[in-house]
């Protein structure tokens, strides 16, 4: 990315999401957080590299290596053409909270990773830790409230993770959506959403027009197919936050989001894309994720599923957000 581009993704940054940097300390505070993302990602390649896993297939590797070249840390080779310090340490809570989860993550060792020796319920638990992480909620909160999450009527929730999302979004929003409907295909993501979100969560079925209703399901597809006619071409909106890497068939399944949607619905996006953040890229790609997308990837499955661009707000930093719309 050029430095021009650069400049101009930073003043977008403030614009849209000065909530989040006030919150984690100003710009610099959240730069240095930054820096250390990058910091522990070259530490992780180096690793990785010294022990001749970089040309692993395993999706983390992968993240890693692809948003390392992107960001110009690494050459098509694998070698270090970039380095950075040791960044300072993070003063603000929030700020040494993010950094905290790269620490946390390192400690897992980046070459055990690499290798699929980590034990995936220990990465669950540090995936769990994130989704209820202080930073994370304040970025995930200002997100709904850029997009315009908080004033949707019947919202359509791919990969719930936990319910998480659901939980701040109703807790940010003064009048609720009259109908949220959601899915995981991980048995207990779906049973921690029932926990966090309380009484009165519909577990694989959807009784009524109006509360929350949760399925265990593989895709969209699955949970179009289990409502029925009555449910097709009536939601307005569709969040799609940091869900598209975690879709077995993204295409397939923002196709079936598109049944739901009324014409002209809103698909709501907000994903991490390898031009981010090289180490908090591939943090998340190993807690699950089946794909790693370039901002121009975002863009061309939305497209080819058939969805419109109505207005693109960042399409890297802290990570590509957008509003698309169902076609007719």
């Amino acid at each position: 990315m050029s430095f021009l581009t650069r400049f101009v993704e930073d003043l977008n940054v403030t614009r849209y999401y000065g909530d989040f940097i006030k919150a984690a300390g100003g710009l610099d505070e959240v730069r240095n957080a930054l820096r250390w993302s990058v910091w522990y990602a070259l530490k992780w390649w180096y690793e990785i590299y010294r022990e001749g896993l970089y040309k692993s297939s395993n999706v983390f590797v992968r993240a890693l290596y692809l948003s390392l070249l992107e960001n110009g840390y690494i050459d098509r080779e694998g070698r270090v053409v970039k380095r950075v310090k040791e960044p300072r340490p993070p003063v603000n809570s929030y700020a040494a909270e993010f950094v905290g989860l790269h620490e946390s993550f390192d400690k897992l060792g980046a070459v055990r990773i690499a290798a699929n020796q980590v034990d995936e319920n220990t990465i669950g638990v540090l995936y769990s830790t994130m989704l209820s992480q202080g930073w994370y909620d304040i970025m995930r909160v200002t997100f709904f409230k850029l997009v315009g999450a908080v004033g949707a009527k019947r919202l359509f929730v791919p990969i719930v993770k936990e319910g998480h999302d659901i939980a701040s979004l109703l807790a940010v929003s003064q009048t609720p959506p009259e109908l949220i409907v959601g899915y995981d295909y991980r048995p207990d993501s779906v049973e921690l959403s029932k926990e966090i979100l309380g009484r009165g969560v519909s577990v694989g079925l959807c009784p009524s027009q109006s509360g929350i209703c949760i399925f265990q399901a593989t895709s969209s597809c699955d949970v179009v197919d289990a409502l029925g006619p009555q449910f097709a071409r009536s939601f307005d909106s569709a969040l799609v936050f940091h869900s598209l890497y975690w879709m077995l068939d993204p295409m397939k399944d923002l196709q079936c989001i598109r049944r739901l949607l009324k014409p002209d619905g809103r698909l709501l996006v907000g994903q991490q894309v390898i031009e981010s953040t090289p180490g908090l890229v591939a943090i998340v790609a190993s807690m699950g994720a089946k794909h790693v997308f370039r901002s121009s990837d975002v863009d061309n499955v939305l497209e080819a599923a058939g969805f419109k661009r109505d207005r693109v707000y960042l399409r890297t930093m802290p990570f590509y957000i957008a509003v698309w719309r169902a076609s007719a």
